[in-house]
């Protein structure tokens, strides 16, 4: 299984292909050349699986397969083509032959790849057919209820669906016992490919028709979903005809009890049979759990239903399949979703998982937006011996988390103060198991699943390339209406609770907003460019949209307001300088800072050059502020070009210390750079150098001495964590003013103030003063919005309170080194472990987030011999690091800037997070790889080199 989960995110499983097809060029018998034929191999760094299976008659790329429809050769080593898979997507594609070793391939909208050539997929081996494990060559039967054999692997022979079919190759991927295969067939001008799984002697996954591997079984009486103890399936005292989930046949759905050949699952309870009697038309089920004991009668009905209850005369009828009854009404309402739904309170999530598998892990994730501070939290969920679990969070209201389970992820319900008590029977998506609080809601929405894990929205953001900003607005909103219809539909079929109608009816209405927001995120619309997203494009925001509170309770509407809230025309002409020597003096003195002798010596320098050259810093204010936006619009454009100029380029375009703007646009043209200045950027520039007589720049230059420099440095990086504060709350400032000239006053707008607002407690990590409380209560007008800023600034208090006590971290500090030496002093403690090393920061989001994805790993791996070493900069605050790191299990590292520097260098780190895999000799093996990004393939890492 190990080979499987190298190659795919987030799937335990391969997903699968099929190859069914007979050759047809309609390009008059030109075919890719020889030197094409193979296995191929690139590493893009995206953490999946990148091989490509080049056939002289098809080809293989993401475990799809597409066959020819036509080959060109455009030059001497250049050949496009159009291909076609099983479903008749098609797929253009251009290759190019740079040598025997390696060749340029193109496909759809992807970018171009080099791949490499390989003998056989990574980690695999060509084998025969005598060499497949026996376990393979059986009949095998589907799981689909039909138990129709499928394959007939006997005999020496390859039999699918009755037909024999020729073996050309077998490919054994050699981990996890040599067990995986993958093996290509033809028969006739039809080539098949199947990817064979072996689980046991009984059950074996095959994958093919495009999709994630079928089970087979390899006797018709097994059952159709893979369990270890085959034997004691056949033996049990539980009735087959009694056996599976009962749902009740009344209309609602609602899962009732479950009976398995090992055990029942009733009340939320795990059961043991005690006995089984049939007495006449009456089967008599007696369980016990812990000591206690529990009776059920079952009674067969004439419509294949059974008639369950404690006593004969109080029976419910259950059926085993979905019943619709459109018009079904119940008496009670789970939950309000049109008033009060604003609560903050604790949520509870249980459930047990059915044949759970401890190998599989015993640990999972429940996934929970906070939509007061716009980040998501995780939680782990401890599953254990009997698959049984129970996890509790905070929340503000009825909400959507994730979860994700061994082999399981899905969605549901919770809500403050009750629980969602789930049976987790198989990976099936709208298979959704509930009892207790929620359960019709969570029954409904779960059988829904179909409507929002569609791939149609996604379709359409691919194809977003040949789409007018206004087009692709007009199909996201046809995609709304249909997908609105198809709930209607649905709710003409069967019954949904109101609830579930209209939570889901308002999902699917902001998901419609949220994509249509995302044009220029999906278009790539570089930021320094003039979006297309501007006021007029978002005329469908109406003050009805944005004050819907009840849209708070769906999963999209997060994501609406985190599109709406980063447009970039609401972030458009915001701008902040960093405040000068006098300017943090007066801030510290604000805070009540006491500063040393040698600083107030450097105030007073500073306080006396300002006196004596009132009038000329007088005069540079004045023009700065007349020409502050048309300073906005250089800065944006020498932005965008900088970053592509040189060393040597950047120290041309500078005079004294300020850009020149002619000498870039000459740099541009020479380097076919596209930028142009306006007359008025032009026009600012050439006044800005005569502003000062050459006397009055002269002393503005003897004052900036590199001396006093160097003093001004060191006090605006001693006090750095003042200088973050002051540039974020004027930052924030110039937003808030933004969101409400533009969106005005309403429940959304409330929403991203909270966020920008509560985003600055994760950032720093340092909780908010009363007085500072008070005022950022006084920005929204929702008195419940205003509530959170209190909920999460305790929260904070209570965290930082709790991490004091904490251990699992340890804060070291730097090995007295060299600079360029001090990562071999860091690594040299861990010899003999493998080393996950994470160079973030505490201001950095995405660094943030990536450990709290890795939290349960690393719990599940405590006991081994793993490592994980944090490495940060001077750039985190001092307070700031030394109040989260309790709470990131580790090994803790802040560098001097010198040191930084040379790490920086070493590895080029051009952003963060920035991960590296050191092995137990020392060795870096993985520098930022794709891989080292989610907990699935660091996990696979992890094994590999343990």
């Amino acid at each position: 299984m190990k080979q499987l989960q190298k190659r795919i995110t987030l799937i335990a499983f391969m997903l699968f292909v099929t190859l069914g097809f007979s050759q047809s060029l309609k390009s008059g018998g030109i075919h890719l050349p020889k030197q094409a034929i193979g296995e191929w191999y690139s590493n893009s760094g995206t953490g999946e699986y990148n091989g490509v299976l080049i056939h002289q008659d098809f080809i293989e790329y993401g475990y799809r397969a597409f066959m020819y429809q036509d080959i060109k050769k455009i030059d001497d080593v250049t050949y496009g083509f159009v291909s076609k898979d099983a479903f008749g997507n098609s797929i253009n594609g251009e290759l190019q032959v740079i040598n025997k070793d390696s060749i340029q391939l193109k496909r759809g909208n992807m970018p171009k790849l080099i791949y490499a050539s390989r003998e056989a997929p990574e980690d695999s081996k060509r084998t025969l057919f005598t060499e497949v494990l026996e376990v393979i060559k059986k009949k095998w039967y589907t799981t689909d209820g039909n138990n129709s054999l499928e394959f007939d692997v006997t005999n020496g022979q390859f039999v699918f669906r009755g037909e024999n079919y020729n073996i050309e190759e077998i490919v054994n991927f050699k981990s996890n016992g040599n067990n995986e295969y993958r093996f290509i067939v033809k028969s006739n001008e039809t080539y098949w490919m199947f990817y064979f799984k072996n689980w046991s002697e009984h059950y074996l996954q095959v994958g093919f028709n495009g999709k994630m591997g079928d089970l087979y079984k390899s006797n018709k009486d097994y059952p159709d979903y893979r369990i270890a103890d085959v034997p004691a399936y056949i033996t049990s005292i539980m009735p087959k005809a009694l056996r599976g989930n009962w749902l009740k046949t009344d209309g609602s759905n609602l899962w009732g009890l479950g009976f398995y050949y090992n055990y029942a699952v009733v009340d939320k309870a795990i059961w043991n049979y005690t006995s089984v009697k049939q007495k006449g038309k009456w089967t008599v089920i007696t369980l016990e759990n812990n000591g206690q004991e529990k009776t059920i009668f079952a009674k067969p009905n004439k419509d294949n239903t059974v008639s369950f209850g404690a006593n004969k005369k109080q029976l419910i009828a259950y059926g085993l399949n979905q019943t619709n009854h459109p018009n079904f009404k119940t008496i009670t309402t789970e939950t309000n979703i049109f008033e009060g739904f604003l609560k903050n309170g604790i949520a509870t999530y249980s459930g047990i998982i059915r044949n759970y598998n401890k190998a599989q892990g015993h640990t999972g994730t429940a996934y929970v937006n906070n939509v007061f501070t716009g980040e998501q939290n995780s939680y782990l969920i401890e599953i254990k011996e009997d698959g049984s679990f129970t996890v509790c969070f905070p929340c503000y209201h009825l909400q959507q988390v994730y979860v994700k389970l061994p082999e399981s992820y899905n969605t549901v319900y919770v809500e403050p103060g009750k629980q969602t008590w789930q049976l987790i029977n198989s990976d099936k998506r709208g298979e959704g198991f509930f009892a207790g609080d929620l359960a019709q809601l969570n029954t409904d929405c779960s059988s829904l699943d179909f409507l929002v894990f569609d791939r149609e929205y996604y379709n359409l953001t691919k194809r977003i390339a040949s789409l007018e900003p206004q087009d692709y607005k007009a199909e996201c909103f046809k995609l709304q209406q249909k997908q609105l219809a198809q709930l209607d539909s649905v709710s003409k079929t069967r019954y949904l609770s109101e609830e579930a109608y209209r939570l889901m009816a308002l999902n699917l209405e902001y998901r419609g907003y949220e994509y249509a927001l995302s044009y220029d995120m999906y278009k790539r619309t570089p930021y320094k460019e003039k979006a297309n997203v501007d006021k007029d494009y978002i005329d469908f925001i109406t003050p009805e949209v944005l004050n819907n509170k009840t849209a708070i309770l769906t999963s999209s509407y997060t994501s609406f307001i985190n599109r709406l809230r980063f447009l970039s025309f609401l972030r458009e002409g915001i701008s902040v300088r960093h405040p000068d020597v006098l300017e943090l003096s007066e801030l510290l003195e604000q805070q009540k800072v006491n500063v040393t002798a040698e600083e107030e010596e450097l105030i007073a320098l500073h306080k006396t050059f300002k006196k004596e050259n009132a009038a000329i810093l007088r005069k540079q204010n004045d023009f700065n502020n007349k020409y502050r936006e048309v300073q906005l619009g250089i800065g944006n454009k020498v932005g965008a070009i900088y970053q592509k100029l040189t060393e040597e380029d950047r120290k041309q375009i500078l005079d004294n210390g300020s850009i020149d703007l002619e000498k870039i646009e000459n740099i541009a043209k020479v380097k076919n750079i596209n930028i142009a200045f306006t007359n008025d950027e032009l026009e600012y520039h050439k006044v800005s150098k005569n502003l000062l007589s050459e006397e009055e720049r002269e002393r503005l230059k003897s004052f900036r001495s590199e001396a006093l420099n160097k003093r001004d440095n060191a006090f605006k990086t001693k006090y750095k964590t003042f200088v973050d504060k002051y540039v974020t709350n004027e930052i924030r400032k110039q937003s808030l003013e933004k969101i409400h000239e533009n969106l005005g006053d309403n429940f959304s707008a409330d929403i991203i103030v909270a966020q920008e607002v509560l985003g600055s407690l994760s950032r720093y990590f340092v909780p908010f003063k009363d007085e500072e409380l008070t005022a950022f209560e006084g920005l929204v007008e929702s008195p419940f919005v205003a509530s959170a800023f209190k909920i999460e600034n305790d929260r904070l208090k209570a965290k930082i309170e709790a991490n004091k006590s904490k251990t699992g971290f340890a804060n070291n500090a730097i090995p007295e080194t060299e600079a360029d030496k001090v990562f071999e002093a860091i690594m040299s403690k861990y010899k003999g472990k493998v080393v996950f090393v994470d160079f973030w920061a505490t201001w950095c989001g995405p660094c943030r987030s990536g450990m709290k994805r890795m939290k349960p790993l690393k719990e599940e791996l405590k006991d081994k011999d793993i490592v994980f070493v944090y490495i940060t900069n001077p750039s985190s605050p001092e307070q700031t690091y030394n109040n989260m790191i309790p709470d990131i299990k580790g090994e803790h590292y802040r560098v001097s800037k010198d040191e930084w520097n040379h790490l920086s260098s070493r590895f080029n780190i051009t952003g963060i997070p920035h991960y590296l895999l050191v092995d137990k000799e020392g060795n870096i093996v993985k520098d930022n790889t794709g891989d080292l990004r989610t907990p699935e393939s660091v996990k696979h890492l992890f094994e590999t080199y343990l």
